[in-house]
């Protein structure tokens, strides 16, 4: 058993009209320690594919711990994901 990769917690937050798509505020997401935030964010999208509807390229925001995130980013344990509405109305 020491070939699996350990479980690491992970909490997203929605804001504006995604809180409408998810039917909440945020949630903590259990997943494999090394994964690449690429790799996490197609799992946001499987698990709610209307967020790929709704929101076109360039109209979602993305933030790792406040931070623009790299697609190659590894998240670690305590990582915090914010998405965020970017249109604009």
């Amino acid at each position: 058993m020491e070939d699996f990769p350990k479980p690491i917690k992970v909490k997203i937050f929605f804001d504006g009209n995604l809180k409408k798509i998810t039917d909440k505020d945020s949630e903590e997401a259990v997943v494999s320690e090394g994964l690449s935030f690429a790799m996490f964010l197609n799992f946001i999208f499987t698990s709610y594919p209307e967020i790929q509807k709704e929101f076109p390229p360039g109209q979602l925001g993305l933030l790792l711990n406040d931070k623009r995130p790299n697609h190659n980013d590894i998240l670690k344990d305590g990582d915090e994901i914010k998405l965020m509405d970017c249109r604009r109305t």
